[in-house]
């Protein structure tokens, strides 16, 4: 069987170079947790950043598909931080899986992404008019998170925005950012059904059982994303 350009590995390692072309599709929520909440530990290069005494919490499952230099499933969590002594504000990933071990090893070393192997079931037609199913679990069978959504309403396809990512996060001692725009069409997205087990290492983003903020899709997004590079 042959192999496409995109799969061949590099001279160096065993995961695409950056940038890295991906495209697909992304599900999330956001949530307003209270601080006292949370029982995530950050770097101590991060402080949690809140407003009002809430953080600002993000659960995501993504799609990468055809046209990406891989293709595969991932599921994240983010918290709100800011660098402790600057003036820099964002998201950090603190649970992220992938079911592909390539993305895997290159997510840590060209990003800082605390990427772990796991199996997904995605679903962008499920039955009974929700517009996307998604369920993880850890490579043990332990179940990560399941979640199903609604449609609500969205720019017409033609309609793309770019939008940059706020991501903060520690690589090689240090915080580092990608700087480069993910280009999509929104579309917003209701009832948003998140089952996440109280064993879940999400759970300690204090989501279980509450109701999200806002939630909606990232519609056929493109991004060709670059190494991190450290901020300022």
């Amino acid at each position: 069987m042959s192999t496409s350009p995109s799969e061949v590995p590099s001279m160096s390692n065993d995961y695409p170079p950056a940038p890295w072309a991906l495209r697909g599709q992304m599900y999330f929520s956001v949530w307003m947790v209270p601080a006292e909440r949370l029982q995530v530990r950050l770097d101590p290069a991060f402080e949690l950043f809140t407003i009002a005494g809430r953080a600002c919490v993000a659960a995501c499952f993504v799609d990468y598909q055809e046209g990406s230099v891989l293709t595969y499933g991932e599921l994240f969590g983010a918290v709100s931080v800011r660098t402790r002594g600057s003036h820099h504000h964002g998201l950090t990933v603190t649970h992220m899986w992938v079911d592909s071990e390539r993305a895997m090893r290159g997510g840590h070393a060209l990003w800082g992404m605390p990427k772990q192997m796991a199996r997904f079931e995605l679903d962008h037609q499920p039955p009974g008019g929700s517009v996307f199913s998604g369920t993880g679990w850890d490579p043990r069978g332990g179940e990560l998170a399941r979640v199903r959504f609604q449609p609500l309403a969205g720019l017409p396809r033609s309609v793309r925005i770019p939008l940059g990512l706020p991501n903060l996060q520690m690589l090689r001692g240090r915080v580092h950012a990608p700087k480069a725009a993910i280009r999509f069409s929104p579309r917003l997205l209701r009832g948003a059904e998140w089952s996440i087990p109280t064993d879940s290492p999400l759970a300690s983003l204090g989501i279980v059982g509450a109701r999200p903020w806002l939630s909606g899709q990232v519609r056929d997004f493109e991004w060709n994303l670059p190494a991190a590079t450290p901020v300022d």
